[in-house]
C-alpha cells in the first residue's frame, strides 16, 4: 500500500463478526470477508510475495446476539520501518 507517497508493507488489525458452526468456518468466512473488501484492491505486492491474512483469535458470542451490520474498518501499521 502507499504510505507517504512510497510503497510500504503494511499490517492491520480488524474485527469481523460471522455466523458459523465452528471455529474453522468462522475463520474462513472472516478471511474471505477481508479478501473481498475493496480496501485491498490496490495492493502492490509482487506475485512472489502475496498478502497473508492470519486470524489472531476467535471468540464465540453466547446467546442470541445481533451482529453488527457493517464492517468496523482497519487499523494499519507499517511492517517495513527497518527498511
Amino acid at each position: 500500500m502507499m504510505m507517504e507517497d512510497k510503497p510500504s508493507k503494511m499490517g492491520f488489525y480488524t474485527n469481523r463478526y460471522v455466523e458459523a458452526t465452528n471455529e474453522t468456518e468462522a475463520e474462513n468466512k472472516a478471511v474471505q470477508m477481508i479478501r473481498d473488501d475493496s480496501t485491498f484492491d490496490k495492493i502492490l505486492n509482487e506475485r512472489s510475495d502475496p498478502p497473508m491474512i492470519y486470524c489472531d483469535g476467535i471468540s464465540e458470542l453466547e446467546g442470541n446476539v445481533d451482529l453488527p451490520p457493517v464492517n468496523q474498518g482497519y487499523v494499519f501499521y507499517r511492517e517495513d520501518l527497518d527498511s
